[in-house]
């Protein structure tokens, strides 16, 4: 055997709570060419352990664990060692499944599909590919777009979305020259006394508020900002 075939070879650590299971698995693997079964555990505790110590390449796992759901064991596993895990189970739980790859798995492999079907996908996940079927990997994107959606606005978030460019400009000058008069917050924006009444009507409308003081008090509740100091907190006497 060259040095470049025993570099390609494939370490695999097996873990299933059934001694059993993890005997078949280790018989059947072996005589593989490229996969080395490097360890073997029934539990979380030895898995972890043996995971550390023996650094394998590829977990094949089976998440009905007795002492812990497999599915905790995951993100312990990725922290441990940089092996790409397989799920390996019984179970036809989709959701399961979906949640596995969500927490760091590279695929998912029924119990019930042909065992040659175990060998494609460790060499397959080894090479960086993920090992999952069209729904799976439909339903997962779907679960991670949504995730990253941004939330729903709330009502006063929307009120606060359709003020435009200048208007929004005003309600910031408002919060941050609160104790001046309309001629000197007008002054600092650069437009005239009845432009600022103009958009002030315009505001107030879309905001539900009925003067200066509740446009205050609406903006400092809601009103987000990248600068602090551009939105100061509400004095007890604006109450």
């Amino acid at each position: 055997m060259n040095s470049s075939s025993i570099q390609s070879r494939i370490k695999v650590q097996l873990i299933d709570s059934h001694p059993i299971t993890l005997w078949g698995l280790a018989e059947f693997l072996s005589p593989h060419e490229r996969i080395d079964v490097c360890a073997s555990a029934s539990n979380s505790a030895e898995a972890l352990k043996i995971a550390a110590s023996t650094k394998p390449d590829v977990i094949v796992l089976e998440p009905d664990l007795q002492d812990q759901h497999g599915l905790e064991l995951i993100t312990a596993l990725l922290k441990a060692c940089k092996a790409k895990i397989i799920i390996f189970t019984g179970s036809k739980n989709a959701s399961i499944h979906d949640q596995a790859v969500v927490k760091g798995a590279r695929g998912v492999l029924n119990k019930t599909e042909p065992i040659e079907n175990l060998v494609k996908a460790i060499e397959k996940i080894y090479e960086g590919e993920l090992w999952l079927n069209r729904s799976a990997t439909s339903r997962i994107l779907l679960q991670i777009a949504q995730a990253n959606s941004p939330a729903e606005l709330s009502s006063e978030q929307k009120k606060l979305a359709s003020l435009t460019p200048k208007e929004e400009k005003v309600t910031r000058a408002i919060q941050l020259h609160s104790e001046k008069t309309l001629k000197q917050v007008s002054d600092s924006l650069h437009i005239s006394e009845h432009t600022l009444r103009n958009h002030l009507a315009s505001i107030y409308d879309k905001l539900g508020v009925r003067n200066r003081m509740e446009l205050y008090v609406f903006c400092g509740k809601f009103q987000k900002t990248d600068n602090p100091n551009m939105h100061p907190k509400r004095r007890s006497t604006d109450l």
